[in-house]
């Protein structure tokens, strides 16, 4: 099973960085000066070589990390000892980050492997719950990192080639120059007005690129649980994701399913562009039953029992 979750996360992956190179090639032959095209080639690749030394999903920000101290979080600690041995694996360097709702992170620090943790976790999931994440994130270690900074950038340049081909090829070299840079100037931020009108200006392809990619990272999510499941068990890890979704809260400032964890609370276009599956959707994989404290659980009502 997680074989072909793998395959399918790849297949994406491979899909989107093929259109990407194809969408390149018909700006260069429709009229883009070769040099130009030649030196954007070069700096995506280079971003996306800093992406996956930096970790795709985690970028480690020495301003808000902090290493872990030797008898800060020893729960964290036993934990990162007891999985790493039973997967025969190196423990990786930890590092200490307020997130908006206590969880964890893996990704890479200059190519080294390095987890970040919230110093909460241990108090809302445990300690098994605890070497469950951990294990969680040890199953991104690998293929997960490297196609989530392959696919990362491949809707932008997927937007911005339809962009040209339907609005600036062979519109002469100052219309050529000022729509390139508008669009790489939207790029540049995040804002949702901007965001949609680059949407626009694309056509719509970006968006459905981004829904590809974002399906691959749900995968991803997927493959990830299992191996954590053959790590510790598929209750362990449920009961711990249940109990990081029951205090999630707040808005959803970085597009993943933190803060909005139920299928109750998602809204269509959530569903579609988040990067982590539901919290039911990832116990239903595991094949094992919602913990007992969490079923009278109501999130659209604001946890009330019944």
């Amino acid at each position: 099973m997680t074989r072909s979750l793998a395959v399918t996360a790849w297949a994406i992956t491979l899909a989107l960085v093929a259109a990407s190179l194809l969408g390149v090639l018909a700006v260069a032959r429709t009229g883009a000066p070769t040099p130009v095209v030649a030196v954007a080639v070069a700096c995506w690749a280079g971003v996306v070589y800093a992406t996956d030394r930096s970790g795709g999903r985690f970028t480690f920000d020495a301003a808000d990390a902090r290493p872990l101290a030797g008898r800060e979080l020893p729960g964290v600690h036993a934990a990162a000892l007891s999985v790493c041995e039973r997967a025969g694996r190196p423990v990786p360097r930890i590092v200490v980050v307020e997130m908006d709702a206590p969880g964890a992170a893996i990704g890479y620090d200059d190519g080294e492997p390095v987890v970040a943790v919230d110093p909460f976790l241990p108090r809302v999931v445990g300690p098994d719950g605890v070497r469950a994440l951990f294990a969680h994130e040890l199953g991104h270690l690998g293929n997960d990192l490297h196609t989530d900074a392959l696919r990362q950038y491949a809707p932008q340049i997927l937007g911005f080639s339809a962009f040209w081909l339907v609005d600036l090829a062979g519109r002469g070299p100052v219309v050529a120059t000022v729509g390139s840079t508008l669009f790489v100037a939207l790029a540049l931020t995040e804002h949702r007005r901007t965001r949609l009108l680059r949407y626009a200006l694309g056509l719509g392809v970006e968006p459905l690129a981004l829904a590809a990619s974002r399906y691959a990272n749900r995968l991803e999510e997927y493959r990830a649980d299992a191996y954590a499941a053959r790590l510790v068990d598929p209750d362990t890890l449920a009961d711990a994701l249940y109990r990081v979704a029951a205090i999630a809260t707040g808005e959803n400032t970085e597009d993943v399913a933190g803060p909005i964890p139920w299928n109750a609370d998602r809204t269509l276009a959530f569903s579609v562009f988040a990067t982590h599956p539901s919290i039911e959707n990832r116990v239903e994989r595991l094949d094992c039953a919602i913990p007992d404290w969490a079923r009278p659980y109501r999130p659209h009502d604001g946890g009330a029992g019944r």
